[in-house]
């Protein structure tokens, strides 16, 4: 009893040894700040001081996007099949965590034995026992096997919260990306409309021009072309329309279809009222899920390195029980048996044909992968928002562009038409 005493308190003391790398966070060398830093600060010029909304699409003022929103959050199932692996993930979070715990079992036993003589007397012997017992364990994680266990299920539990949080970013994000489209294909289309009318007053005045002599066969066949080559543009339009509504329906877990009346009518394009913080790129690196989820796997695979070294050591368990029972013969008093136990078990693995190094090259091998996946991902979460930033420089430089040929168009349009109807240009000059 007292070697087994020792044997406990010895491994109990070696019970801080664990084995495995401890994990570290990379260095993150971040920019000190995006190459379209000006473009950001300027985003926010005309909201200074204001809080920024956490649900951030609250900023397009729509309530039906708003609305549209909040049921995908709701019932997308994208969104649900992540929140079930955070359940899981959490659960095996308890499985780990319960590979050192104490553990009981109990039994019960009964038994009856009856004897007779063969030789025809009629004496006979009863024999009853009953035997109770309760049996105890307790594994010692002496290298620590259980414990990177532990680190490893818990850094799965962190990245599925993360993967859970970049879902519902993406999900919001999708909505509203469908719903701007929506409604810039309606506008779209509404100006498409209004072309093809205003082409065809132009292929009422030219078929007219025509009948009367005053213009050629040619003026009139490019006033229908164009007018026709107008109208070839509806139906795609339409069909991109169409696939929107069936699009936010499918986002927000309904069926095709469902979207049809309350999204057909055509309704002004939402502007974004609310600020856009000014931050630098380690902010945004902190801020982002995926980056969050990739460190997330990078320390559940450094775990993973302390699991399968763990293997090469031996196992400690202690085991205990006790056991009461009772004997008793035909009309003699019974006797009462009571069984105590302790013990120690050591298990080490000899040879294994080299599996455990074969699982502890392919632990460390992850870690590399894992590793190279968050230091991907911190470059890629850069990149795209230099990217938005300078699509949103670009349109804005368009659009400044753009308005102005619109403004001298629409002047020279209306002295084209002029012009025509006078008969001092020809046709091809009023559809240039």
């Amino acid at each position: 009893m007292r070697k087994i005493a020792l044997l406990a308190f010895t491994t109990l003391t070696l019970g801080a040894c664990t084995v495995g790398p401890d994990y570290q966070k990379p260095q993150v060398n971040a920019p000190q700040g995006f190459v379209a830093q000006d473009v950001l600060s300027a985003l926010n010029e005309l909201h200074e001081n204001e809080p920024f909304p956490a649900e951030w699409w609250m900023g397009f003022d729509d309530p039906l996007l708003n609305e549209l929103v909040e049921t995908a959050l709701e019932q997308n199932f994208e969104i649900a099949a992540a929140l079930a692996r955070v359940k899981e993930a959490n659960a095996r979070v308890g499985l780990a965590d319960s590979a050192d715990n104490l553990f009981a079992s109990g039994s019960v036993e009964g038994d009856v034995q009856e004897r007779r003589e063969l030789d025809g007397d009629d004496g006979s012997t009863t024999t009853t026992s009953i035997l109770g017992g309760l049996f105890l364990g307790l594994p010692l994680d002496v290298f620590g096997q259980t414990q990177r266990d532990v680190e490893r299920a818990s850094a799965n539990l962190e990245a599925a919260e993360e993967e859970l949080q970049g879902t519902v970013l993406a999900v919001s994000s999708d909505v509203t990306a469908q719903y701007l489209a929506l409604r810039g294909d309606q506008r779209q289309l509404e100006l498409l409309k209004e072309s093809v009318t205003l082409q065809e007053k132009t292929l009422s005045i030219v078929r007219t021009r025509f009948e009367t002599g005053l213009s050629p066969e040619l003026d009139l066949q490019r006033a229908t072309s164009s007018v026709e080559s107008l109208r070839a543009q509806i139906p795609p339009l339409m069909e991109r329309l169409k696939n929107s509504r069936n699009r936010l329906a499918t986002i927000t877990g309904e069926f095709p279809g469902v979207y049809e009346a309350i999204l057909q009518d055509a309704d002004d394009i939402p502007e974004y009222n609310a600020p856009i913080p000014d931050v630098m790129p380690l902010d945004v690196l902190n801020a982002r899920p995926d980056i969050r989820q990739a460190e997330a796997q990078l320390k559940a695979a450094i775990a993973n390195i302390g699991v399968a070294e763990a293997e090469f050591y031996p196992t400690f368990d202690l085991a205990g029980g006790i056991s009461i029972g009772a004997t008793g013969v035909s009309s003699v008093p019974g006797t009462e048996v009571l069984i105590a136990s302790l013990s120690a078990i050591i298990e080490q693995v000899i040879t294994d044909g080299g599996a455990r190094s074969a699982n502890l090259k392919i632990a460390k091998a992850q870690a590399e992968e894992a590793l190279a996946v968050y230091e991907f991902a911190l470059r890629n979460g850069i990149e795209e928002v230099e990217i938005s930033l300078n699509a949103i420089q670009s349109s804005a430089l368009r659009q400044e562009s753009l308005e102005k040929a619109v403004k001298a168009s629409q002047r020279s349009f209306a002295q084209s038409e002029i012009l025509y109807r006078q008969g001092l240009i020809s046709f091809l000059d009023v559809v240039e």
